[in-house]
């Protein structure tokens, strides 16, 4: 097999492991699931943002799939991990918590990573 194509798959699988609990999350947020609404009034944020943050979790999930706006994909998730990790950390919230939206930073850097790799690849 070429390394190309093992590279694509290996992108492609990092990129379904992502989008689709992103999609999950984005979608909970937008229709206001009880258990987010709950955290984000703990954390002190309005419904209506965490709204607009679920459609933007959305919208940037999309934008992963396709090559012309992967890029403002990643830089929307890395924004909104920063914001994640500093809410959790400003709100004390325990470390297992906080150290979540870190993780899925460190797998979506894989499929940045993968995405670079597969373009030099061409």
């Amino acid at each position: 097999m070429e390394s190309k194509t093992v590279i694509g798959v290996i992108f492609w699988g990092l990129l379904a492991a992502f989008i689709i609990p992103g999609y999950i999350f984005g979608f909970q947020k937008l229709f206001a699931v009880q258990e987010k609404v709950e955290n984000f009034k703990r954390w002190g944020y309005s419904t209506l943002f965490m709204r607009l943050l679920g459609l933007g979790e959305i919208a940037a999930a999309t934008g992963l799939l396709f090559s012309q706006t992967r890029l403002l994909g990643f830089i929307f998730f890395f924004i909104i991990f920063t914001g994640a990790v500093l809410t959790d950390v400003k709100s004390k919230d325990p470390v297992k918590e906080t150290m979540t939206p870190v993780f899925v930073a460190v797998h979506l850097m894989l499929i940045f990573f993968s995405h670079v790799l597969d373009k030099i690849a061409e």
